[in-house]
């Protein structure tokens, strides 16, 4: 009778360890995945492969912004239910030189070039208007960072805008993410960009 009760708690200890292995394997593999939201805006990472033509990706021509965590995201195609698209915008199949198209002027202090600066933005794909990321969709804060750490077409379109004010850039590739946009941003390769970015202060 004793063996028999010590054969059971062999068993009854060994159930227990398999439930506790089960549930921090399972808790692993659903833990929430850190989002940064400046994916669609950062400088290319220098270790990625470049394709003739795609040097103007990065942040200045020379300088590349160090690589951070890549969300998980679902490319965002018109085939999508829950696509979202870019307002007041017509889609446009080529650009071909990057546009600045002031929305509203500011009446703060001006940016200047390398300055860092605090803004919201809306990025979206110029050949559709498909949103592919908001910073807005990440709370009520701005983003903050240096014009020397986005791509291109921020660290040309940028300068000039006033505290205050809204301004549309139309990127093309070359000036954006050209044949290596960043994993699971909902990018396509050699996608013009479209981005209304309101600045909320320079730093």
């Amino acid at each position: 009778m004793q063996k028999q009760k010590g054969n059971m708690g062999v068993v009854v200890s060994f159930i227990i360890v398999i439930g506790l292995i089960v549930l921090a394997v399972y808790s692993l593999m659903h833990r929430p995945v850190k989002v940064d939201p400046l994916e669609g805006i950062k400088g290319v990472d220098s270790s990625a492969p470049t394709t003739a033509g795609d040097s103007a990706t990065a942040t200045t021509g020379e300088q590349q912004a160090q690589p951070t965590e890549q969300k998980t995201m679902e490319p965002n195609t018109n085939a999508n239910k829950n696509v979202r698209n870019l307002s007041n915008f017509t889609p446009v199949a080529k650009v071909s030189t990057l546009e600045k198209i002031d929305q509203v002027v500011g009446t703060g202090k001006e940016v200047q070039a390398g300055a860092t600066v605090s803004v919201h933005y809306t990025g979206a794909v110029a050949a559709t208007g498909a949103i592919f990321q908001s910073s807005k969709d990440f709370g009520t804060e701005p983003v903050t960072f240096p014009l020397s750490g986005v791509i291109k077409g921020w660290t040309d379109g940028i300068p000039g805008m006033k505290i205050g004010g809204t301004r549309r850039l139309v990127i093309p590739a070359a000036m954006a993410y050209g044949a290596n946009p960043p994993s699971g941003s909902g990018i396509p390769a050699n996608a013009d960009l479209v981005f209304d970015v309101e600045l909320v202060a320079i730093k």
